[in-house]
């Protein structure tokens, strides 16, 4: 259920950059959502509310 809301979006984030990005630091969580927040606001496209 938390993959159909988006709630694991850090966690695939993460798993993303260990495996493609392993010698680069990955963003703290609260510097992740702020952008993920961002990025959303930025480009809307379809959503229920």
């Amino acid at each position: 259920m938390r993959g159909v809301v988006g709630e694991d979006a850090y966690e695939r984030y993460l798993a993303h950059h260990r495996a493609h990005h392993p010698d680069e630091a990955p963003l703290p969580e609260r510097e992740f959502w702020r952008r993920h927040v961002d990025r959303q606001e930025a480009n809307p496209g379809s959503r229920c509310c």
